[in-house]
């Protein structure tokens, strides 16, 4: 017998609030790369720009004051990154609430809000896209239709978290390579062309940007892994969970969702595909 969730997930306005959620996630990954350019790549073009530049050149104070002043900007766009990942967070909560036909607990997920108009302006440009909007349908196992509701819901939990740890191990390495890597040219830039001790120290002004970046990347991306290992030990404990308990996970896994850690479209189009599909097979196994 079905339990709902197949239909509910292709409802034309659950396929809406899918939409909305991802045009959001795609909004804050463009500021997100905004800000790695501005943390990363513009100061590392600045202490380049520095090989070209005569020794006496006003213009190598300006790149130092640049490199730092790209770094107070990228706390602006910050601040854009997080309302836009909350929005969309709320909005996937209200998907997943409605599909698994689970209560809405104001004392867990709190107060309910009235975003129609939002997922009406976000969706807009999926919708209109067939190929894009194809894409949303189906966003669970279609096959854990078959099984009791509480059993499919928790299916649904696992699916949604299975395959993101594995990707966000690979984003933490690369970019820890990526700026060991460019902090190292820096300073090799500044020996090369036998700077003293004072200019090379001066080279800081380009690198703090980088590590800042990188310090607080890793220090976010270890929070959500954290988090999805508590997780993971919750969900997949065997033990029968009840609504009430599901809810809770439910709690998590949206507290997640507005914290992690917008990983670049284009690393997650490199992995997720494969991640994901690893995890609709357990999913499928499950079942």
């Amino acid at each position: 017998m079905s339990n709902g969730i197949a239909v509910r997930q292709n409802e034309e306005k659950a396929i809406a609030m899918l939409a909305a959620q991802r045009q959001l996630y795609n909004d804050a990954k463009k500021l997100g790369t905004i800000s790695i350019v501005l943390s990363v790549w513009l100061p590392f073009a600045m202490a380049l720009i520095l090989l070209f530049l005569p020794e006496e050149s006003i213009c190598k104070n300006v790149s130092y004051i640049l490199a730092i002043v790209s770094m107070l900007f990228s706390f602006v766009v910050d601040k854009h990154i997080n309302d836009k990942k909350k929005l969309a967070a709320f909005i996937q909560q209200k998907f997943d609430v409605y599909v698994y036909n689970m209560p809405w607990d104001e004392r867990i997920f709190g107060k309910q809000k009235n975003v129609n108009q939002d997922i009406v302006n976000y969706s807009k440009q999926i919708i209109e896209n067939s190929d894009k909007k194809e894409r949303l349908y189906n966003w669970y196992t279609p096959t854990v239709d078959n099984r009791d509701l509480l059993t499919s819901i928790l299916l649904c939990q696992r699916e949604n978290l299975s395959w993101d740890v594995g990707l966000r191990k690979r984003y933490r390495l690369s970019s820890i390579i990526m700026i060991v890597f460019l902090c190292s040219l820096v300073i090799v830039m500044g020996l090369w062309k036998n700077e003293s001790i004072a200019m090379l120290l001066w080279r800081f002004a380009f690198i703090t940007p980088m590590l800042e970046w990188l310090f607080d990347t890793v220090k976010t991306l270890n929070k959500d892994m954290g988090r999805l290992k508590e997780l993971d030990e919750i969900i997949n404990n065997d033990v029968s969970k009840t609504m009430d308990e599901l809810q809770d996970i439910q709690k998590m896994i949206f507290e997640h969702r507005k914290e992690c850690y917008a990983i670049p479209n284009i690393i997650y189009k490199i992995f997720k595909d494969n991640d994901e599909d690893a995890a609709r097979r357990v999913v499928s196994i499950d079942n």
